[in-house]
């Protein structure tokens, strides 16, 4: 079986890859309800709005960061923190994954999330340009991880390059290894003229000089049923709920130390 098939399987039979489809759904939807240029929002306030938004989504469906909870129990009473901030409907379809099933592993600055000897990382890129990511020209993190063995090597012209490989050697850390603890990207992006979004999980393939981005990277908006509808996918935000809604009484809930904070 290869790495991405691997991959696929296991995120998908734990539920891990519908959460994430319904986070990228509300993050994009709510980023472009609350999108107006009128405002002064500027070219970029789309994608730094949605990767934040992403992240938090993420850590809402997986009970991570703010929302850590410790028991399924403590997940339905505190559910209205949860809901908080949704758009109408959200909750309600947010998929009900185990507290501590997916937990918080940041890699440096990066926020990222792990399953098993999964972990993925979120980054947002020019739409219509996922192959071509410069991976070089990202932050030291990012280019780490692309810099991770590749799960299929077939000989290529940088192996003969002594400069390249010790570009890599200086980016890979061992203790990846030791535990056989695979690092993936999460790719979005966002047209927003027409309101249509990419959503891409896969491994990452340094390419200093251009080149393929990826080793491999599947479309999530083809693979998870919760979002599938068609491609490309409009982003149709919900309404917003009126004045004269009654705002549900607030339960606070009893944080645990946040995962992965270390640097």
């Amino acid at each position: 079986m290869s790495e991405e098939q691997d991959a696929l399987d296991c995120l998908r039979e734990a539920g891990v890859l519908a959460g994430i489809g319904w986070a990228a759904k509300s993050a994009y939807a709510r980023t472009m309800q609350d999108y107006d240029p009128e405002a002064g929002h500027g070219p970029g306030w789309v994608g730094y709005t949605a990767h934040d938004f992403l992240k938090d989504r993420q850590d809402r469906v997986f009970s991570c960061g703010r929302y850590t909870v410790s028991s399924p129990t403590e997940a339905s009473a505190g559910m209205d923190v949860v809901a908080q901030g949704l758009l109408p409907g959200e909750y309600d379809a947010m998929p009900r994954i185990e507290p501590g099933l997916v937990t918080r592993f940041n890699l440096n600055s990066s926020p990222g999330w792990r399953f098993a000897n999964w972990r993925w990382l979120q980054t947002s890129f020019t739409f219509g340009h996922v192959d071509e990511i410069p991976w070089p020209q990202k932050s030291p993190t990012k280019q780490r991880v692309a810099a991770q063995p590749d799960p299929d090597p077939q000989p290529t012209l940088f192996d003969a390059d002594p400069d390249f490989a010790e570009f890599v050697s200086d980016l890979v850390e061992a203790e990846e290894d030791a535990e056989n603890l695979v690092t993936l990207v999460l790719a979005h992006a966002v047209q927003k003229e027409i309101n249509v979004r990419e959503l891409f999980l896969g491994r990452s393939r340094l390419n200093p000089g251009g080149g393929m981005a990826w080793y491999w990277k599947h479309d999530l908006l083809d693979y998870i049923p919760e979002i599938v509808d068609r491609k490309p996918q409009p982003i149709v935000p919900a309404p917003r709920q009126g004045s004269d809604a009654v705002a549900d009484a607030t339960v606070r809930l009893r944080r645990q130390k946040r995962e992965g904070d270390s640097k």
